[in-house]
């Protein structure tokens, strides 16, 4: 049997309950993320990858993420042995060792290496890839119209490849059902899964040449059937009808002797076809063979309960001591499910750490999310509290625009809060140049155990597509005593690829501070007493004579921001929405900035003043304009997900997503966008790294003989400088990152000379008038044409 990934556990509080929602904190509420949330606030970023159904993988037309995702999951379980009890050989299943099969023959594809990078990312202590690869199914399967496929969780990944033995379309009927059989599945079942899996997407010619001719279809991808974005059941009405486009069941695969689909939807003349030919039928057998193939698992896991959305949840709950030490700031969100009803308003009511009844907590709407089949409603707080009673439970009170007011106690036992250490963040931080990471805890003196600081820290495989994860604990140093609590601090120094990605706890004994993330750090750590670390009892206003002071919802008394959010206005702008790039130019093309290190939502309305819209992507990327580019679009809330690194309460855009400002009235501007945008005179269109001078604006010819070329061409050198491609941009970053420029009159020879001035060994020109520089390339994702020097 496979090797199993030792799963790092770390403590938290997850009671059995015969309640509709889980007891909280469960195991399971990050995936519960995953699944529920996909846009809007709060929303990780996973399922905006499918939705819509149609999103291409990595920008490329001619392949889709839903359909890669389906099939990841279908090649991972499908070398599935259930006889291996008593054969002796390797279980298989759901268990992610496909990261470890890229190489086989049997994986053909990009589509395998980009969906295992992507679940890399999300990839945690408490979510496993092979729980990723079988979610990401579920939610592939419903964006694209099909049924809810329920999801279980509790998979563990394999350390190692598995057998062969995916199905491969020149096999026999005999040889596809004794390989069906072998993963749990009988002749109907198996025609059921290949007619549930081939209803989106198709096939590509690069792939599998003796199935598709190269050139006869768009993108060299010929679709299973002609909805190619639809989970329906085209798939079989089609082929029963005789009007297949299937390349699976005709054309070229005829004369190669590889219709794998004709094959196994004729295992039984056709008979199982006949029946899921109506959409009812369809969707409903393939939620349930889906689910069964993405409950095949090794006998050694155990399986949960489905996942369900909480119809209330807190998130990000977080106790801080504040200056002096006699009380605490208590902020946090409550995440209410408004799928079959409407809220008005949501309260706290707290027990203190004795026991004794304190008081009430008023929170304000701080943002809204949906999911696939459901809508959601956070609502955000900001308490000061008394360091010595401090709490220890609430409960939620839920009035709903009915009038009715329900009150959730987490299954009779509150929603537990431990105040026996936590994170003090505004004294922590992270340095993004150096990788140092500074945490700084209080600890109650009463404590008989003194902190550590547990990481979990992943590291990147060059042979593999996901990273590696492994826990490490540090201790921490005790420093000065504040009230009640005596400070700890330790430090420790992350690589360039943990810095946004290393979660970490901190315990004293069994009190634990859970699941922070250094994304969610400072760049400088505050002196204790500062007003960084005092700010959040600034602006509280008092609602009884308890030791609670709580936010409301006037202006005067707003609740300060813990998490990232969405910014209304900022300087004069208004927020319009989270914008895509424009098609073949820039959304914003008038003038652009970068600064990776320091950010901020103010910092890029303050270079674009003067213009009528301004922008962030990629993180540090500002961009400004009069007009919209060709093409840019509005998209979902949610996919600007990127924190800006100079406040981590602020969205920076994303990949190929503005987070776009301009006018109140201009709301609608994606209606009416230009084809072409002006270049300012009141503003310089340079565009400017942190670490870059203004570029110079003078150009060099070549002193080559050559005849005089008659359109566009491609040198193989620019003076000392050899073209190495053209290459696509960076997940997450640019490509090349020493310093960036951009002027109109942009040549390849003004870019080499700027790139030479700052002694890059790599540049590259992009969108036309964009050029970048860097000594070494990253990780590559647009296109970007790259020269390096000799």
């Amino acid at each position: 049997m496979k090797g199993l990934l030792a799963t790092i556990v770390w403590l938290g509080l997850c009671l059995p309950s015969t309640f509709a929602d889980p007891t909280w904190p469960a195991s399971t509420d990050e995936l519960e993320d995953f699944m529920f949330v996909t846009t809007g606030f709060g929303a990780s970023g996973l399922a905006s990858k499918v939705i819509p159904c149609s999103n291409p993988a990595d920008g490329d037309p001619g392949r889709r993420t839903s359909a890669e995702w389906i099939r990841v999951a279908f090649h991972d379980m499908s070398t599935a042995n259930i006889y291996a009890a008593t054969t002796g050989s390797v279980w298989g299943g759901i268990d992610a060792s496909l990261m470890y099969e890229l190489n086989s023959g049997e994986n053909i594809g990009a589509g395998f290496n980009t969906t295992l990078t992507t679940y890399g990312q999300f990839f945690s202590t408490r979510t496993s890839v092979a729980d990723l690869i079988a979610l990401g199914l579920s939610l592939a399967t419903r964006s694209c119209g099909g049924p809810i496929v329920p999801m279980k969780t509790g998979r563990i990944d394999a350390t190692a490849a598995g057998p062969i033995g995916v199905p491969q379309p020149q096999n026999s009927l005999f040889t596809f059902e004794n390989q069906f059989l072998r993963m749990g599945f009988n002749t109907s079942e198996m025609i059921y899964l290949v007619a549930c899996g081939h209803t989106v997407g198709g096939v590509h010619a690069g792939n599998f040449p003796t199935i598709v001719t190269a050139g006869t279809f768009a993108n060299d991808y010929a679709p299973f059937d002609d909805t190619l974005d639809v989970f329906d059941d085209h798939i079989s009405t089609q082929y029963l009808a005789g009007t297949t486009v299937d390349p699976l069941a005709q054309g070229p695969c005829v004369g190669s002797t590889r219709c794998s689909d004709k094959t196994t939807f004729g295992g039984d003349n056709n008979a199982t076809l006949k029946t899921i030919n109506t959409p009812t039928t369809f969707n409903s057998i393939c939620g349930t063979m889906l689910q069964r193939m993405i409950e095949v698992v090794p006998p050694t896991v155990s399986l949960g309960s489905a996942l369900a959305p909480y119809t209330v949840k807190p998130y990000s709950l977080q106790l801080t001591l504040l200056a002096g030490g006699t009380s605490i700031s208590f902020t946090g969100n409550i995440r209410v499910r408004t799928t079959n009803g409407a809220v008005s308003s949501v309260q706290l009511t707290y027990l203190d750490r004795t026991g004794a009844a304190g008081d009430t907590i008023t929170t304000t709407l701080a943002g809204t999310a949906s999911g696939l089949d459901d809508t959601f409603s956070f609502y955000g707080f900001s308490a000061t509290l008394d360091s010595t009673t401090s709490i220890s439970s609430f409960t939620i009170q839920v009035t709903y625009t009915t009038g009715a007011v329900t009150t959730y106690n987490n299954n009779g036992v509150g929603y537990l809060v431990q105040d026996s250490v936590m994170l003090l963040a505004p004294q922590s931080c992270l340095d993004a140049a150096t990788g140092n990471m500074t945490i700084v805890a209080a600890v109650r003196s009463t404590s008989a155990t003194a902190p550590s600081l547990n990481l979990a820290l992943k590291t990147a495989r060059s042979t593999v597509p996901a990273p590696s994860l492994a826990s490490t604990s540090l201790a921490m140093t005790a420093g000065s005593t504040v009230g009640p609590y005596t400070l700890y601090s330790t430090s420790t120094t992350l690589t360039s690829y943990q810095l946004t990605n290393t979660q970490f706890n901190v315990t004293a004994g069994t009190a634990i501070d859970m699941f922070k993330t250094s994304s969610g750090l400072g760049t400088t750590c505050s002196p204790f007493g500062s007003s960084a670390s005092s700010s959040s009892s600034s602006t509280t206003s008092h609602v009884s004579t308890s030791s609670v002071t709580s936010s409301t919802s006037t202006t005067s008394s707003q609740p300060t921001q813990t998490t990232p959010a969405i910014k209304p206005t900022i300087s004069g702008y208004t927020y319009l929405g989270c914008y895509t790039e424009g098609t073949n130019v820039r959304a914003l093309g008038s003038a652009a900035y970068y600064d990776y290190s320091t950010m901020t939502l103010e910092e890029c309305a303050a270079d674009c003043a003067g213009y009528t819209y301004w922008g962030v992507e990629y993180g540090g990327e500002c961009y400004c304009g009069d007009s919209l580019g060709a093409g840019s679009v509005i998209a979902p809330a949610g996919d600007c997900s990127f924190i800006c690194p100079g406040n981590t309460l602020e969205y920076c855009g994303a990949g190929n997503r503005l987070e776009l400002y301009g006018p109140a009235s201009s709301s609608s501007s994606s209606s009416t966008q230009s084809t072409s945008i002006s270049v300012s005179t009141s503003k310089p269109s340079t565009l400017v790294s942190s670490t870059s001078t203004k570029p110079s604006t003078s150009t060099t010819s070549s002193t080559s003989a050559s005849a005089t070329p008659t359109g566009p061409s491609q040198p193989a050198s620019v003076g000392n400088w050899t073209f190495v491609g053209c290459q696509t941009e960076a997940t997450n970053s640019r490509a090349l990152t020493l310093a960036s420029f951009a002027y109109d009159s942009m040549t390849l020879e003004s870019c080499a000379s700027n790139c030479t001035s700052v002694s890059a060994t790599l540049f590259g020109t992009e969108y036309g008038r964009e050029l970048t520089a860097a000594w070494y390339v990253e990780a590559i994702h647009t296109n970007t044409a790259v020269l390096q020097i000799d």
